[in-house]
């Protein structure tokens, strides 16, 4: 997957609708359903249908870079805008992305291991104050950090959903973000990984379709 080299502000990316996107090349990915067996909650096990669990099955990823900040663009067909907890089993929608911290192999199906944790960005419609900073060792060893680099912006319109994340290159290794943030360098390929919850579905944590293997993301230099 290559990440595009642009002379664009963050502030113009970060919007989803921006005439700019339309000059960055899109990559199409088929995604799968979570395993069953690889859900950490017993009622989830028991409770759910694999084969009605992962309802977005493809997702278009469009991948930027202006040498400071990185940009991901997800978008997916969604006719249904789901924005809040319901009492009828309906979640919000949201997406995700998901790197390894460092270098080495590690389960993307499985949320990284001890050995080679992960790094999410999470976003989710019902958030109001923004996306989520993430990391996991592992199945349900997901962490939410206390301080978020990223930022979002997002739109629903005509039957899908788009998304924009933003997070500069690098960030700072302050004590309270140590080993919680994936650097990003030109020159430096990374494996990436992407999640998308339908909320209608009664999609949450672990339930959700994402993309099955690792893809080596490259900045263009």
């Amino acid at each position: 997957m290559q990440c595009k080299k642009v002379s664009v502000a963050r502030e113009q990316l970060l919007d989803p609708l921006a005439t700019e996107w339309g000059n960055i090349p899109g990559e199409p990915l088929k995604m799968d359903a979570t395993p069953l067996a690889n859900q950490p909650s017993e009622y989830i096990k028991a409770s759910r249908d694999e084969r009605q669990i992962g309802k977005v099955r493809n997702l278009t990823v469009q991948a930027a870079h202006n040498d400071s900040d990185i940009f991901f663009r997800l978008s997916w067909e969604d006719a249904e805008k789901n924005t809040e907890v319901t009492d009828t089993n309906v979640f919000p929608d949201g997406c995700g992305i998901l790197m390894p911290l460092k270098d080495g192999d590690t389960p993307i199906d499985e949320m990284g291991s001890k050995d080679v944790p992960v790094n999410a960005w999470l976003w989710r419609a019902d958030l109001k104050d923004g996306p989520r900073n993430t990391v996991a060792k592992g199945l349900g060893t997901t962490q939410f950090s206390k301080q978020c680099a990223i930022q979002a912006g997002s739109a629903w319109r005509e039957g899908g959903w788009a998304v924009v994340f933003a997070r500069a290159l690098t960030v700072p290794e302050q004590p309270e973000q140590k080993d919680e943030n994936v650097q990003l360098a030109v020159g430096r390929p990374v494996k990436i990984g992407f999640a998308v919850w339908e909320g209608s579905n009664g999609e949450r944590a672990g339930v959700k379709s994402f993309s099955k293997e690792w893809r080596e993301l490259t900045l263009e230099a």
